[in-house]
């Protein structure tokens, strides 16, 4: 006879396998997708630092300032994951197409919010022609933002279906085309040239062609998993009421406003650094892109975590959902220590995949040095956030990361920083901080949230 300790350890096993398949394409396509990122950063960094910051400051206030869309976008996790948990995949595909309604209404403010965003950069020391170079990236990359919550949302929606192979293809196919069109719009003849062939005129753009071709990129992404996301609908769907744009964003606020918590947290500190100096930007957004490439297998393990987590909530299994949250939690720190040892063991060869400016290097590698130290710490939060959202808890997430962000991380950065004179690096320290602060409180959350009567985001929009 099997003992009860033995059929604990097994399920968790079991549960640790279901998630790893679930999680392993989602991180691939979130590899992929932050790999667009990074070669649009290392093929900058061959132009000019002006160039390279200007991109590296554009991507972090857009990306601010999506942080609405992007939560309309996964809120419908709990909604999708649980609807399907609960046998009703008609409901799932009406919430994603009021999802998709609700981010082409955001969308004007979304690019709005990121221009106006703007005009702080001069009153923190940021240079003339680096505003300037900033400003028309964003007005370039605005289909982008539009394109990318969109994908998004698309591939929530297949994901709680567990579908994960269309978004995957799309970010392959997106990232081949993305290296061709970043490198001809960002250097034009120059790129021509380093592979042997014949100019033809093509004009260098430097962080405006950035902007194209994350366009280009974004919009192919976007089609390919829509259509995918069309191709599995249910057969039926005239079963319940539409779901209005309102609900969506009584779910997705939160959503984004713990995003924008964490998101713009980053980027204020990334935007700070602008008055350190442009080798100081770029270092700061290249030692930033590495960060974020490792960040996006703990993604990938949040997003299965939402998943499994609500399809359990969908079930009314407590248990399950209990264990969906807490296996995930530790595998997203397993996954995130990969990255910590890459970091410690070798930080300057990292900054040289980008650069070879000995400036640059020095700095992003000392960047690299702090991140490795809070990789552990940004899997549990992350995952933590996920497991919480799978069970429709999606205010706490955002009052935690509130106080993990801005009260406690956003201080102890300008403390370190700027008060002590410990620049960038005393930044990142304040960062690591909140991020700590964040992995304890979604933990404890978790914990006690699944020892009482779950929340069911689906039913919650009925």
């Amino acid at each position: 006879m099997i003992s009860a300790t033995a059929q604990s350890r097994h399920r968790v096993v079991e549960e640790a396998r279901a998630l790893g398949r679930l999680a392993a394409p989602i991180a691939l396509a979130q590899f992929a997708l932050m790999a667009m990122s990074l070669v649009d950063t290392a093929v900058l960094g061959r132009v000019s630092k002006i160039d390279l910051a200007a991109a590296a400051l554009g991507r972090n206030i857009g990306f601010a300032s999506q942080t609405l869309s992007m939560g309309l976008a996964m809120a419908l996790e709990p909604i999708a994951s649980q609807a399907v948990g609960a046998g009703d995949p008609e409901r799932a595909w009406r919430a994603l197409v009021a999802t998709l309604r609700t981010i082409a209404i955001a969308w004007p403010l979304t690019v709005l919010a990121a221009l106006a965003a703007t005009l702080a950069l001069p009153s923190i020391g940021v240079a003339p022609e680096v505003v300037s170079r900033t400003r028309w990236f964003l007005v370039v990359w605005a289909p982008g933002l539009f394109a990318f919550p969109c994908f998004i949302a698309a591939k929530t929606y297949l994901q709680a279906n567990t579908r994960t192979r269309p978004a995957v293809v799309a970010a392959i196919v997106a990232n081949v085309v993305n290296v061709v069109a970043c490198s001809l719009l960002v250097r034009g003849d120059d790129a021509l040239a380093a592979i042997g062939l014949r100019p033809i005129g093509l004009p260098r753009l430097g962080a405006i062609g950035s902007g194209f071709a994350l366009d280009i990129a974004g919009g192919l992404l976007a089609a390919m998993v829509l259509r995918a996301a069309w191709a599995v609908r249910p057969a039926q769907l005239d079963r319940g009421p539409a779901i209005a744009s309102r609900e969506i964003v009584r779910m997705g606020l939160p959503v984004g406003a713990q995003m924008l918590a964490e998101v713009g947290v980053f980027a204020s500190v990334s935007v700070l650094t602008g008055h350190f100096g442009s080798a100081v930007v770029s270092a700061n957004q290249i030692a930033l892109g590495a960060a974020s490439f490792t960040f996006m297998g703990a993604l990938g393990v949040s997003g299965a975590t939402a998943v499994r987590v609500g399809h359990a909530v969908g079930r009314a299994d407590r248990a399950g959902a209990r264990r969906s949250g807490l296996t995930g939690i530790a595998l997203g720190a397993a996954v995130m220590g990969v990255g910590a040892i890459v970091f410690a063991t070798g930080p300057e060869a990292v900054v040289r995949l980008f650069t070879h400016d000995p400036e640059i290097v020095a700095l992003g590698a000392a960047l690299v040095r702090v991140a490795a130290v809070f990789q552990l710490f940004d899997g549990m939060q992350c995952v933590g956030a996920g497991a919480l959202r799978g069970a429709g808890d999606v205010r706490f997430a955002f009052a935690g990361g509130v106080v993990s962000y801005w009260v406690v991380g956003l201080p102890l950065a300008l403390l370190f920083g700027i008060a002590r004179g410990g620049g960038a690096v005393g930044m990142w320290w304040g960062l690591s901080a909140s991020l700590i602060t964040a992995a304890a409180i979604f933990l404890v959350r978790f914990v006690v949230l699944t020892r009482g009567p779950l929340f069911r985001a689906a039913t919650a929009l009925d």
